[in-house]
């Protein structure tokens, strides 16, 4: 008898150890899941991804990955190319925009301009903090034509994390040269 309660002693210390194990992976787990900023409705911003966040980003109803991070920045950094087979194998698609650290090139800001323009789903741009990518967006919300004013594209920096007022002036001169609609045209 001594024996059989030595082992149902056993059994329930090897169940808890197992199921705290479990538990502490699944919690690790999740807290590397990348953290998704809402810069609108329809936009969000985040670090780095990988291949493996793409089912992740599917749970969250993103159907578009913008990735903005030039290839080759880091030796462990995934390849863009990567990252487009895994979002397209997850059913989203995928645009490449790679911007440099020092300064954001027009062509870029154009290039988000169209792809926002022609998505009407759940977007997600990424680059390595996600600094990179709410700059870009700023001033691409500078350069549309019925964009938001100088103040509000700032507080949408602000309220995801990101300090632009170094871009105020940059974002104050795209304003200024927005095209103006034509007669007839919506604003």
């Amino acid at each position: 008898m001594h024996y059989l309660k030595l082992f149902g002693l056993t059994v329930v210390c090897t169940m808890t150890v197992a199921l705290g194990y479990f538990y502490l992976q699944r919690r690790h787990e999740d807290s590397l899941q990348p953290k998704l900023t809402r810069i609108t409705d329809q936009v969000f911003l985040t670090s780095q991804l990988k291949p493996g966040d793409m089912r992740f980003l599917r749970q969250q109803q993103i159907q578009t990955v913008i990735d903005m991070r030039p290839d080759g920045e880091v030796t462990d950094q995934p390849s863009s190319e990567e990252i487009q087979r895994a979002a397209k194998a997850s059913g989203m698609e995928f645009h490449y925009i790679p911007v440099p650290h020092d300064k954001i090139p027009d062509e870029a800001v154009g290039s988000l301009q169209s792809v926002l323009r022609d998505i009407d789903k759940p977007a997600v741009l990424y680059c390595r903090t996600g600094r990179r990518a709410v700059r870009l967006y700023a001033l691409a919300k500078a350069s549309q034509t019925d964009g938001p004013h100088a103040d509000e594209i700032l507080g949408l920096a602000r309220s995801a994390g990101f300090d632009a007022e170094d871009l105020a002036g940059e974002i104050a001169q795209r304003i200024a040269h927005r095209d103006k609609p034509q007669p007839g045209q919506r604003q």
